[in-house]
């Protein structure tokens, strides 16, 4: 208990000092506008608008019913939602290795889980949300597999593994409903499968053995189904099944599409190199550990068995970084749900260490990796955790000082502030506000509501983060489909207000919305601070009633 309230300490104070901040990145802005427009009676996907499975948005939306209307509250219960995957990373070592080791790969994950750039590790996003079902789904399903560790006990019988399978498939439908690259887990439970059957053919037909796995694989698949099957009711109950096709699976097959193959090899270089070398210990670590799970005659059965556990999670880490590959970002919240996996392996690599250590024949070179590492954790520290130390020190003095008034995310919130301002002077809470835009953080403090269904701007553009240049033409019809609803809403709410971030609105080509834009509102000032970023202000003509 000691070291799990050490542990949760660590989780706390690595994150706590971020909750001064609402939103740490953009991401978190569509989650509780989201979630708010939820509890408001919009329905998801039809009358309020994501790209993303609706589990972060509930999960946003569970939390304001509890707490009130915060995002410090959604933050504090990520940073509880984190400190739980941890544990469940403890019990899975537990279950393959020694007990120490599994305080040792909760350690890594709580440490290594923030130890990259803020808006990448500090939000509460998807992938952060995602890691604890995610996580446990891997825990069950290994729980009905053959033991294969001094820690487990011995075989269940089959009601018992049939309910750890179910668990495991069902909470691979929630990590996939939180987003969907959860899935993958079923790949990873299918590869599992086929390569057990494989080691044991010798004793066992492969047809037999095979049949076997399929039968496994059934009750897996029956769990995942009970979830979408919920899911889609859920949908059907709304009449939004088809806006979720259009909205949370084609439009994520443009943005899959949109990046050529010259930026994916960039990002991957750049952000993907990047992640590995601010966290160079953790993959030290693991890289150690993977090395020794393929040496041959181990000495005894216990750490062949070891070797055979290490391997299973490294194959488990491989299909989880598919995930990372995909959309060619390279986001450092991409890594997160691999974490797990790399932590538990990273804590085989600090046994290793340490056996090395205790070698008179290694101990030279094992001391000298223990200063590389060391080196590798205090850059990481030092470049990751620098904001930390001054987010703790203003906490603690009641101070503010110029380091954090020269970050993005404090120049971003008294730039939300400025416009929040003006906006508030013009109209009143709860009336509807477009952005042309990402400006999350104006609807937030001003409490005006969204006037369209659209809460980016890429469903009617086609311009993704980091692809701007590139829209695809295959998605031309979805893109008019958009524009069209988006006169649609503009027709129906009527924003007194229209701002437009960088001045790009009305050169979309759409006739129809632009004519509607030009016809009704007038162009009156900059409402925003910066000149890259000057809010034009869009007003409804006075004393005219908006033409259709």
């Amino acid at each position: 208990m000691l070291a799990f309230t050490a542990l949760f300490l660590l989780n706390l104070l690595l994150r706590v000092f971020y909750l001064r901040y609402d939103f740490v990145n953009g991401d978190e802005g569509v989650r509780a506008l989201t979630a708010v427009r939820m509890l408001e009676g919009a329905r998801l996907y039809a009358d309020v608008v994501t790209d993303k499975p609706p589990g972060a948005s509930l999960f946003y939306a569970a939390v304001f019913v509890l707490f009130g209307r915060s995002m410090k509250a959604v933050h504090a219960a990520a940073i509880v939602w984190n400190f739980a995957t941890s544990l469940v990373v403890y019990v899975i070592a537990f279950r393959f290795y020694p007990k120490r080791l599994g305080l040792w790969a909760a350690f890594l994950f709580v440490y290594f889980s923030t130890n990259y750039f803020t808006q990448d590790t500090m939000a509460a996003n998807t992938e952060l949300l995602m890691a604890l079902p995610y996580t446990a789904a891997f825990y069950f399903f290994i729980l009905a597999s053959k033991p294969n560790s001094m820690n487990a006990e011995p075989e269940r019988p089959w009601f018992s593994a049939a309910g750890a399978l179910f668990a495991a498939g069902l909470l691979t439908g929630l990590a996939a409903l939180l987003k969907q690259v959860g899935i993958l887990n079923l790949g990873f439970f299918a590869l599992f499968e086929i390569l057990a059957a494989w080691r044991a053919r010798a004793k066992c037909p492969l047809s037999m053995l095979m049949g076997r796995a399929v039968v496994r694989l059934a009750v897996v698949g029956a769990g995942f189904a009970c979830v979408i099957a919920a899911f889609i009711l859920w949908l059907r109950s709304m009449n939004a099944l088809g806006d979720f096709w259009r909205n949370g699976i084609v439009l994520n097959m443009f943005y899959i599409d949109s990046e050529p193959a010259g930026l994916w090899i960039k990002f991957m270089a750049g952000r993907g190199l990047g992640f590995i070398f601010f966290n160079a210990t953790l993959w030290s670590l693991v890289a150690l550990a993977v090395w020794h799970s393929t040496k041959v005659g181990t000495p005894n059965e216990t750490e062949k068995q070891e070797a055979l556990s290490d391997r299973t999670v490294a194959l488990w880490a491989g299909v989880t970084l598919i995930a990372v590959m995909m959309s060619g970002r390279f986001y450092g919240h991409y890594f997160i749900p691999a974490l797990p996996a790399l932590s538990l392996l990273g804590a085989r690599g600090l046994e290793s260490l340490q056996r090395a250590v205790s070698d008179p024949d290694g101990r030279q070179r094992a001391r000298l990796g223990i200063v590389a590492l060391s080196l590798f954790f205090a850059v990481g520290l030092f470049r990751c955790h620098h904001r930390t130390a001054v987010l703790a020190y203003e906490t603690v003095t009641g101070t503010r000082t110029h380091w954090s008034a020269n970050w993005g995310m404090t120049k971003r919130e008294e730039e939300a502030e400025v416009v929040s301002s003006f906006v508030r002077g013009q109209i009143s809470p709860g009336e509807p506000l477009y952005i042309w835009g990402y400006a999350h953080d104006v609807f937030w403090r001003t409490g005006c509501r969204p006037a369209s269904r659209y809460l980016a701007p890429y469903f009617i553009d086609g311009r993704f983060a980091d692809a701007e240049a590139t829209v695809s033409s295959s998605g031309e019809q979805f893109r008019r489909e958009a524009a069209a609803n988006l006169l649609e809403d503009l027709q129906h709410t009527r924003p007194k207000l229209i701002l437009d971030i960088e001045g790009g609105f009305r050169a979309l080509p759409y006739p129809e919305l632009v004519d509607f834009i030009n016809a009704n509102y007038r162009e009156d000032g900059i409402a925003g601070p910066d000149p890259s970023r000057p809010f034009r202000v869009l007003r409804a003509k006075a004393g005219e009633a908006l033409s259709r």
